[in-house]
């Protein structure tokens, strides 16, 4: 298991928070929505994110207030595997400059929620907070697809509240979108919800505890 640390992580995200809050003030209109949520509990907490687009990413900072006790966020990403395809984009997603972000890719191979996410709930364990996408990949078309069992495990393991957040704004969006100021996103933070996993605890129970965030995500998005 890899060993996170938290300076390198937090220093980066300061960094690009400031970077694209700018960057999307300028091009974008930029709306957040629900900040005031995560002032009900201290966290820990599994942020979960629906996802459209890579520049989701890039706006998960701002979903945080920057002076915000919960950075670092680390970050749930995908098996290395899957970026192999990605061209020369593949140096930059899956490894050390992913790890340098708070991005650690899930272990695959063993079938095993315990053995892939190990990194994601000792960081959990530790105090630090988490962020994933529960649906695993991009929808193409906007729609909220069902969530994989990772983010049921990770909350039925850690005991820690989920924040859905609802990221709108980037879905098909193009360089003439962007610096034409055609687009509007919009970050929606909702309410911590405390779920507990139904017995017993199988995939499916993993999958169903993911879809109540996933449905929540998507209430927001509307």
């Amino acid at each position: 298991m890899k060993k996170p640390t938290p300076l390198l992580p937090f220093i980066l995200q300061k960094i690009g928070y400031v970077v694209f809050f700018v960057l999307y003030k300028i091009f974008m209109r930029v709306e957040i929505k629900g900040l005031g949520n995560l002032e009900t509990e201290t966290g820990p907490f599994i942020f979960a994110f629906n996802h459209t687009h890579e520049l989701d990413s890039t706006a998960i900072p701002l979903s945080l207030p920057f002076w915000s006790r919960h950075f670092p966020l680390f970050f749930v990403s995908a098996p290395k595997e899957r970026y192999k395809t990605f061209g020369w984009r593949s140096f930059l997603y899956g490894g050390k400059f992913f790890n340098a972000l708070g991005a650690y890719a899930v272990l695959s191979g063993q079938q095993n929620y315990a053995y892939a996410l190990q990194t994601h709930e000792e960081l959990l364990k530790k105090g630090y907070s988490v962020g994933i996408f529960p649906e695993g990949k991009r929808t193409p078309d906007g729609h909220i697809g069902p969530a994989r069992g990772g983010l049921g495990y990770l909350i039925d393991v850690s005991g820690v509240p989920v924040v859905p957040v609802a990221i709108s704004g980037f879905l098909g969006i193009s360089y003439m979108d962007f610096f034409l100021g055609k687009r509007k996103l919009v970050i929606t933070i909702g309410t911590p919800m405390r779920i507990v996993v139904s017995e017993p605890q199988t995939k499916e129970a993993y999958v169903e505890a993911g879809n109540q965030v996933m449905r929540e995500i998507g209430k927001m998005m509307k």
